[in-house]
């Protein structure tokens, strides 16, 4: 266990970190085939999705496989490459002035919908304006718009954007796609048809959505940045790991996200491999546990990644990926000590009782229910490996599967002990801090812990207004010491995603963000010509 240095953390009720000791070390290169021979045009590649996209709306979308077809079929002013940094989409360019308060972009002539109506900075004023109405819901979204002062649209071509004051992630805002004014404005933003229909302006149509199956997505032809090599992007709708493997296998999908038992199975197997480039990288996508209460919680993290992800994974030393903001030498992941736990759940009155076996404090027992979405194997997993650890230390843990709305509503209402979940954080910093951790995010917002502190209050603000990239890394640095003493969130780890390809496929690289989400990313993949061809 490793007790804070600085005399930082008090903890009123027992603090126990069974925490894990192994993590992701850096990874191979990807052996995705790279073709040399000119572009050719055509084809399908099938893409296995693990959930159903919630909705197609652009503004609504909150998870991945809804954002995923948002960034297919719509387009953004701005976008990250597969390094993360910033490139433009429909903005051509864009420039700050009035010390950073104005941001203005000067967007691409020629943009047309999909349905041939052309997109001008009415349709993006108009998504902001959907973004903001709090009858959307749109809490994906809503954070990096929260400083905006107005929108401005002095011609077609130009959008204006006024902060309050200079917001050092304001492009990270604008990196959600946009709506089409036209189609939306006459219906109920919240049934309209195209929320299941989407018309947008980015690189692929939608073609059709098969409840439970598939969704269809064919190349836009008239894309500004060139028509993508692929004729059709298939999602297909396949929640067993196990049940997406025998389709690689059968050549019924073209990738496969593999479980650490699958990797090790597969992935030194010669026969596999001369059909699949295997590739891996450590996802931008974060668990954690939300405490609800005073932030002063147990915690546990039992050997997770060694024993069920076999060290697929990476063990963080704050909230922050290694891709967004490097370690921070004053901070280390939590140590794996369960006698040190022990000790101090005795010193904080939790006394094992020899008839129970469970620890009782004035005569209550430790026992509390966790919250999971029962529909994803490893966070069923991690909570029985967590439930056995707890148990012998004499806290009794209690699992409660819930669908994915389910466990949303109680995130949303707060009607929770503890519950495990998972995040994909922004590439700026204040992307998913803001949302979790300001207190003006307790009732409506994303702060599901309910978690108030005054200094962290103060130092997401500063890091809003400070342009200067050193003095923000300082303050978000302080940030996470301060989050390692006050636990409202466990943030547990970074899982590294391991998969295989058909080899028929050529010409992509993955980013955190995976294979498809980083731009060009799949607009640009292409099927390889066999040899000889």
């Amino acid at each position: 266990m490793r007790i804070p240095p600085r005399g930082r953390a008090k903890f009123p009720l027992a603090l126990f970190a069974l925490a894990v000791l192994s993590s992701c070390t850096a990874s191979s290169p990807p052996e995705i085939p790279r073709s040399t021979a000119p572009p050719e045009y055509g084809g399908r590649f099938v893409f296995p999705l693990r959930t159903e996209p919630a909705t197609l709306n652009f503004v609504t979308a909150s998870d991945q496989p809804s954002d995923l077809v948002a960034r297919l079929v719509g387009d953004s002013l701005v976008d990250r490459d597969v390094d993360l940094n910033v490139v433009p989409r429909l903005a051509a360019s864009w420039e700050f002035a009035d010390g950073g308060r104005t941001l203005t972009f000067h967007l691409r002539p020629g943009v047309r919908f999909h349905d041939g109506h052309p997109l001008t900075s009415a349709d993006v004023k108009y998504t902001y304006e959907r973004v903001i109405d709090k009858t959307s819901h749109a809490l994906a979204r809503l954070d990096g718009f929260l400083p905006v002062e107005r929108v401005e649209t002095p011609d077609e071509r130009t959008v204006r954007v006024v902060y309050r004051f200079p917001y050092a992630p304001a492009l990270s805002g604008w990196e959600m796609p946009i709506l089409p004014r036209h189609l939306y404005e006459g219906e109920d933003f919240l049934t309209s048809r195209y929320n299941r229909a989407p018309i947008g302006s980015g690189p692929f149509r939608f073609i059709s959505w098969e409840p439970g199956r598939r969704i269809l997505l064919a190349a836009n032809l008239d894309y500004w940045a060139g028509r993508p090599y692929l004729d059709t992007l298939d999602l297909e709708i396949i929640p067993s790991q196990e049940t997406t493997l025998q389709a690689l296998l059968a050549g019924e999908v073209d990738y496969a996200a593999l479980t650490p038992v699958q990797w090790e199975a597969h992935s030194k197997d010669p026969s596999f491999l001369r059909r699949f480039a295997t590739v891996q990288y450590l996802s931008l996508f974060f668990y954690y546990i939300a405490w609800r209460t005073d932030g002063s919680n147990p915690f546990f993290r039992e050997g997770y990644v060694r024993t069920v992800l076999r060290g697929f994974g990476q063990v963080p030393d704050s909230i922050f990926h290694p891709a967004i903001l490097p370690p921070d030498p004053e901070l280390r992941p939590l140590g794996y000590d369960p006698q040190a736990a022990a000790a101090l759940l005795d010193r904080a009155g939790w006394r094992l009782d020899p008839g129970s076996g469970l620890r009782r404090k004035d005569g209550t027992a430790f026992r509390f229910t966790l919250l999971i979405y029962g529909g994803a194997e490893e966070h069923v997993q991690y909570s029985q490996v967590a439930q056995e650890s707890l148990r012998r230390l004499g806290v009794e843990m209690s699992i409660q599967r819930l669908d994915w709305p389910g466990l949303w509503a109680r995130l949303q209402k707060g009607n929770f002990e503890a519950a495990l979940s998972g995040a994909v954080p922004g590439v700026d910093p204040d992307d998913m801090l803001y949302g979790m951790l300001h207190s003006s995010q307790v009732h409506g917002g994303r702060n599901y812990a309910g978690f108030h502190d005054p200094q962290i209050d103060a130092w997401l603000q500063d890091g809003r207004r400070t342009v200067d990239p050193v003095a923000r890394t300082v303050l978000y640095r302080s940030i996470a010491r301060r989050l390692d003493d006050l636990q409202p969130y466990t943030y547990l780890f970074f899982p590294a995603t391991r998969a295989a390809l058909s080899r028929r496929i050529a010409d992509i690289r993955p980013s955190p963000r995976g294979i498809i989400v980083q731009y060009p990313g799949v607009t640009r993949l292409r099927l390889s010509r066999p040899e000889g061809g």
